[in-house]
């Protein structure tokens, strides 16, 4: 009996052999936490493979957007899918989701005024030991990029003129002024050199005032991006170019008239660059077809009267003359305006030039009603410009640079597509960037 109890606590007591059970006893957990692993470093691998290309896609939807004169999201977005294409996932196949939206769906760039592109790729994992613990396993990415703008700001006040009375923006009767990816750039240093009233609203993307702002009567003034008061004059951009200059690139005198108070009152009319002293005129529902090239107007108006239409595709207005006779325009209510700037050339990017030796008296008007399809600058550097009752413009670039500008109606303005549209930024150069 001795014998056997003294066995008994032997075998108790006994440890031998317990590491051996133990591990067979984990050996499965141990294999699969290891498998688990490999799966996993596997699956961290596509996802960093699947981030180049969410972020490549994104910026070449950008970089189509910012380079056409056309911009399209169908079109950016194709592009985007066929640069992840390229990198080994392609929407549709295997599993794989390319999903492109403009605007983003999520994130900081969601608001409609942006032209932002959401990448977002997705990809079911391939499970090898880790399907003892789990059915299924995917990766998922996203990128965000936006286009380029030509530059910070569509539209430069440039009456810099000293003196707290200077006004040099004016707005009121309801006007609605929308800049959604640009904004203003006012070179008056008065307390209150952008004056709105009467309901007046300006909405943009930026503002840089070197004196300061006024608002009364409801008038507001909305900036998604950033306000600046007392800040530098912005440059004008253009500031190099003189009429004698583009006379030169066009072996042009404009002291010899080609035509003289060039005046349409019917029918369909094709005009050919030159010189038109005296200005042209266009009335009772005329049309005119202006083929490409530079038009100097010598004193009198660029004139589009009610139901008029002018179509100039690769054309540059240039409302010169001298002494107290310097052409100014006036484009009246039912006008319809479709002007394309060149994008080569000394006049590239611009639509319509005034002489910078003009007076500063002098007033060019985009009134009633009037649709304006205008790619490029209109550059006013010493005119007043007035838009009064609801001119319009619908083109990704317009640029207005203007010594006063007096709004008493709506407009739009953008610097989208300016790029691509020969004309120079104002405010410096942007490009293309992911964000996100």
């Amino acid at each position: 009996m001795k014998r056997l109890l003294r066995f008994c606590t032997r075998f108790i007591g006994d440890r031998d052999g317990v590491s051996a059970i133990l591990v067979g006893l984990c050996l499965s957990a141990m294999l699969g936490g290891a498998g688990l692993a490999v799966d996993v470093g596997l699956w961290y691998a596509d996802r960093r493979d699947a981030q180049g290309a969410a972020d490549a896609a994104a910026y070449t939807a950008a970089v189509d957007y910012t380079n056409s004169t056309s911009p399209s999201v169908t079109f950016s977005t194709a592009s985007a899918r066929a640069v992840a294409a390229q990198y080994g996932f392609t929407n549709g196949a295997n599993g794989v989701t390319v999903t492109v939206n403009s605007p983003p769906t999520s994130g900081n760039y969601t608001a409609a005024s942006y032209d932002a592109f959401e990448v977002i790729i997705s990809k079911p994992e391939t499970l090898f030991f880790s399907s003892l613990f789990i059915k299924s396993a995917s990766i998922k990415t996203r990128a965000v990029a936006i286009p380029a703008t030509s530059g910070e700001f569509c539209m430069d006040i440039l009456n810099a003129t000293p003196g707290a009375s200077n006004v040099n923006l004016n707005a009121s009767n309801g006007s609605q002024i929308t800049m959604p990816k640009c904004g203003i750039a006012d070179n008056g240093p008065g307390s209150c050199a952008m004056t709105l009233s009467g309901g007046a609203d300006l909405s943009m993307q930026s503002l840089s005032v070197v004196g300061n702002y006024c608002t009364s009567n409801g008038a507001t003034v909305s900036v998604s991006g950033s306000k600046t008061t007392g800040a530098a004059a912005v440059a004008d951009p253009y500031a190099s170019l003189s009429v004698s200059s583009a006379e030169s690139s066009t072996s042009t005198t404009i002291s010899n008239c080609n035509h003289t108070n060039a005046t349409y009152n019917s029918g369909s009319n094709a005009l050919t660059p030159g010189v038109y002293c005296g200005g042209i005129g266009v009335y009772n529902s005329a049309s005119i077809t202006m083929s490409p090239g530079v038009y100097y107007l010598v004193g009198g108006y660029f004139t589009l009267g009610g139901a008029t239409t002018a179509t100039a595709n690769g054309v540059t207005i240039i409302l010169t003359g001298s002494g107290s006779n310097y052409a100014q325009a006036s484009i009246a209510n039912g006008a319809t305006f479709n002007i394309t700037a060149p994008t080569t050339g000394y006049t590239s990017g611009i639509a319509m030039w005034a002489d910078s030796a003009g007076p500063t008296t002098d007033t060019s008007s985009l009134a009633g009603g009037a649709t304006m399809n205008v790619t490029g600058a209109l550059y006013f550097p010493t005119q007043q410009v007035s838009f009064s009752n609801g001119a319009s413009n619908a083109s990704s670039c317009v640029q207005l640079l203007a010594y006063d500008v007096t709004f008493s109606g709506s407009g739009k303005f953008s610097d989208t597509g300016c790029t691509a549209a020969g004309a120079r930024p104002i405010g410096g150069q942007a490009t293309p960037q992911i964000v996100e």
